[in-house]
């Protein structure tokens, strides 16, 4: 499969990934021929791109670490709190989410070497809860690769599902406000930590996570300015997921950063917001270059990301357009120089 931006998808295209909504909707099937309509549709949603088949190209498909069905449900039970963030509702639900939590871990320890190689792709009134469910995959892949123990992984993955819930006491003109924020409304924001906090207050961890995901390790952070060793590990890791998630998604004011960018973004963070030993952990598990991206390479050839292998992050194997042989970045002398977007991503050679 091959990510191509919205603009350049064009009638006739089959679309090679399923997309749902928060709702657990199938909004498209794979296998789908797209129409004129449907992308329209797609425009008016803020869907920015699409994984696309092209059996030309002969490309295996993208997979995510952990099944459709388990996100989607994940995202589901998220937003049944989130819609209504009461700490009466939170107790009755939290069985639920629970469960979810127990399901992504279920998957990611059968897939333990797997890195998160895809591009997500979210309608924009969805943020929210996609959001959640990305960072919990995020931070667990990381307490996996540190060795939590199966019930730290459980607590961790649902302080890292809920970790936002105090965003939704925040006016949504303010969270969603598409320029600066002045003083006033930037100290209201802040204030989802302490809501969160307040929300998870009979939930270990999680209340914790809530409270410290805005911690940086330069006492930087907020809402106590915490330095080092005095902010948790688990809220670390946590915080860690939300910088990447956040950067790498697209919003309703701004284009997401391109996934090479935000991990070079956090790798310069080290020793300054994050324990630079987790954060070496933490970008481990993802890949710079996610699956089904058109890239150059050093020699001037364009190529498809197919995926990437652990440790590894900048250097995924390729499939060059000119010959369709494929090529292990990590073991040869070409480097990605270019990220293709626009009408040179659906180019031919």
């Amino acid at each position: 499969m091959r990510r191509i931006d919205l603009p350049n998808i064009v009638p006739g295209m089959v679309i090679g990934r399923s997309l749902y909504n928060s709702l657990g909707q199938t909004l498209l099937k794979s296998g789908t021929m797209l129409s004129a309509n449907y992308i329209r549709r797609l425009e008016m949603l803020g869907i920015p791109c699409l994984y696309i088949r092209e059996p030309s190209l002969n490309l295996p498909e993208v997979k995510d670490v952990i099944s459709d069905e388990t996100r989607v449900t994940a995202m589901v039970r998220v937003r049944d709190i989130l819609e209504d963030p009461s700490k009466e509702t939170i107790a009755l639900r939290t069985e639920g989410a629970l469960s979810s939590v127990k399901d992504i871990v279920r998957e990611l320890l059968r897939n333990s070497h797997a890195v998160v190689n895809l591009t997500d792709i979210r309608l924009d009134d969805d943020y929210l809860f996609a959001h959640s469910v990305n960072v919990c995959v995020l931070a667990l892949l990381t307490c996996i690769s540190l060795g939590y123990t199966q019930n730290k992984l459980h607590e961790v993955g649902l302080g890292a599902l809920f970790h936002d819930v105090g965003k939704i006491m925040i006016p949504k003109p303010i969270l969603n406000k598409p320029g600066s924020l002045s003083p006033e409304e930037y100290a209201i924001i802040k204030r989802h930590t302490d809501h969160g906090y307040l929300l998870l207050k009979d939930i270990p961890i999680a209340k914790d996570i809530a409270y410290q995901h805005h911690e940086r390790v330069d006492g930087t952070g907020y809402p106590q300015a915490l330095t080092g060793g005095h902010i948790l590990e688990t809220s670390q890791i946590v915080a860690m997921a939300d910088v990447f998630d956040a950067l790498t998604a697209h919003r309703q004011y701004r284009m997401g950063f391109p996934a090479h960018e935000a991990y070079e973004y956090l790798s310069a963070s080290g020793n300054k917001a994050f324990d630079m030993r987790l954060l070496r952990v933490f970008l481990k598990n993802i890949a710079a270059y996610p699956s089904g991206l058109t890239v150059e390479l050093s020699d001037g050839s364009k190529a498809i990301v197919l995926d990437t292998a652990p440790g590894a992050p900048l250097y995924p194997r390729v499939r060059l357009l000119s010959t369709q042989s494929d090529i292990e970045l990590n073991h040869s002398t070409l480097r990605i120089v270019k990220v293709l977007t626009g009408s040179e991503s659906v180019a031919g050679n």
